[in-house]
């Protein structure tokens, strides 16, 4: 693949399109969560279990990820597919609180292990002096989730049901599946040395003793608490206190959707340039400081959403450009890191 192309490009469209589908699977329920607590005859809390059940499943991602570093991404980028689309179209045939609970969360762990395996595929074969970018494109499927593919959803759940997003999701995370079968090399297994079934073990052994490795981890997981603590409660709040239908709020999520693609596009464009330490330490203050805005700004709609733009731009530059710094933390061990 490294020789041609075109045929990189054609695969970098295609699982930044499956991205697409994870992340709008992933985010789906946040806006709507009102919806699918009277979809599913359940209180509002229900969901937001629900919501936190799924981001508990990025603690097992590592878990799958160390199966990549030792039999290759693109059997652990299949596999995760596979979850996507029996996870999917399992909500949308039996809209059951306790299958929605069990379904999005297999749908979740298929997201924990697809984001890593990809980013560590592409660590791969691109040089580092270009990696920003190129995981770049790819994370604009997060904002294409709340640009494109929430704004869709609120207009198909108000005109059919609050399920038929999931069937659509289903039917192409299985197309995806196929041409990522199809147009895939198969990648070589890890190289280190052992192959025992300790191997695992000995790689977490490896990561858990690098400072920086931990410190990573942590500075993630703490800024996507904070995200998902603000995202978790944005559709309740903006249907309850700004009396929005929901093609409201769906098309409402644009301008979130316009704030990441546009924090995405900095990272593309200036990360590798500024340096990416630099550029996360500029992205993590200046989302701290958007954040302490919020309260003040909540005096109209308008005003909210400028907030929530500044929030989601600032957040969106410097956990991408996380990103990209991590797979240089511990090269050989790249999925896992």
């Amino acid at each position: 693949m490294t020789g041609n192309s075109k045929q990189f490009t054609k695969f970098i469209c295609v699982t930044t399109f499956t991205k697409f589908l994870f992340n709008i699977t992933r985010r789906l329920i946040y806006p709507f969560a009102p919806e699918f607590a009277r979809g599913l005859n359940v209180d509002l809390s229900a969901i937001t279990s629900v919501i936190a059940v799924n981001q508990a499943t990025s603690l097992l991602g590592p878990v799958g990820e160390g199966f990549a570093d030792k039999y290759g991404y693109k059997i652990l980028m299949l596999f995760s597919l596979a979850l996507l689309t029996i996870g999917t179209f399992a909500v949308g045939i039996i809209p059951v609180y306790s299958l929605f609970v069990i379904a999005l969360f297999i749908t979740g762990v298929g997201k924990s292990i697809f984001d890593p395996s990809l980013q560590a595929f592409i660590g791969n074969f691109v040089p580092f002096a270009k990696r920003g970018q190129i995981i770049g494109i790819t994370e604009l499927a997060w904002a294409g989730s709340t640009l494109i593919g929430i704004p869709l959803s609120g207009v198909i759940i108000e005109r059919f049901s609050w399920q038929t997003p999931f069937f659509i999701i289903g039917g192409f995370s299985l197309i995806c599946f196929f041409i990522i079968l199809k147009i895939m090399p198969k990648d070589k297994k890890s190289n280190t040395p052992s192959k025992s079934k300790t191997l695992m073990l000995s790689n977490w052994k490896t990561i858990i003793k690098e400072r920086k490795v931990l410190g990573m981890l942590s500075f993630i997981f703490f800024m996507c608490l904070g995200n998902d603590n603000l995202f978790v409660i944005y559709g309740a709040w903006l249907e309850k206190s700004y009396n929005l239908s929901l093609i409201a709020i769906g098309f409402g999520t644009v301008f979130i959707g316009l704030s990441e693609i546009l924090g995405e596009g900095c990272t593309v464009l200036f990360a590798d340039r500024i340096g990416l330490k630099k550029s996360i330490i500029i992205g993590v203050s200046l989302c701290a400081g958007a954040y302490f805005l919020l309260p003040v700004l909540n005096i109209g709609l308008p005003y909210v959403i400028t907030g929530l733009f500044l929030v989601f731009f600032f957040f969106e530059f410097a956990i991408v450009t996380a990103m990209s710094l991590s797979t240089e933390l511990v090269p050989e061990l790249r999925a896992s890191t």
